[in-house]
């Protein structure tokens, strides 16, 4: 039995989303098939940091990171990792550009100063910070790319030397990896 005066919450209900249907215009089909840009998230573990315009993008997927990649004008230049093998469950960004490296190692193409409040947001919202946590490295060839690392801030103490990739930074001298160890070291690094 109904009471007068009152209103069932299922009718309010009703009528809130018949409302909002009303009040909510209808994508065409020729706008709803446009491609997206993909939304940054904060606590995504995907993460693009661009050292030319100093901002960051991260994603909860790798193929978000790509498409948001594909809309860039800058460069991917290196990816680094807080876990060894180029493990993306640890923490993983990559650093882009907005031209590639010389060809040489005898110039710095790019330089970053100091890793001190960098962060891999790897799903944590205050993130992981990427000072002193880089187990591997990997640059991108297309760009010519290499990387040193530097165990101060601002390109101070000791450095590594020229990198390309590095499955694990412990100092095993294998492949293109340091003999000595770089492992959960680096503060800085260059580009050449």
């Amino acid at each position: 039995m109904r009471v007068p005066g009152k209103v069932s919450p299922a009718r309010i209900l009703f009528a809130a989303c018949a409302a909002f249907a009303l009040a909510v215009p209808v994508a065409s089909s020729a706008s709803a098939s446009a491609p997206q840009n993909p939304v940054a998230d904060a606590t995504g573990q995907y993460c693009a940091i661009d050292l030319t315009a100093q901002k960051k993008a991260c994603f909860t997927s790798e193929q978000a990171l790509t498409d948001y990649s594909s809309t860039l004008a800058s460069l991917p230049l290196v990816a680094v990792y807080n876990w060894i093998n180029y493990n993306q469950a640890g923490g993983y960004s990559i650093w882009y550009g907005d031209h590639a490296c010389t060809a040489t190692t005898t110039d710095v193409d790019y330089a970053l100063p100091t890793l001190v409040g960098e962060t891999y947001d790897h799903n944590n919202p205050s993130g992981i910070s990427e000072n002193n946590t880089y187990s591997s490295v990997s640059t991108y060839t297309a760009q010519s790319c290499d990387i040193k690392l530097f165990d101060g801030t601002n390109h101070s103490g000791s450095s590594s030397p020229w990198i390309d990739r590095c499955t694990h930074l412990g100092g095993s001298g294998t492949g293109n990896c340091p003999s000595t160890n770089w492992y959960d070291r680096a503060s800085s690094f260059q580009l050449s």
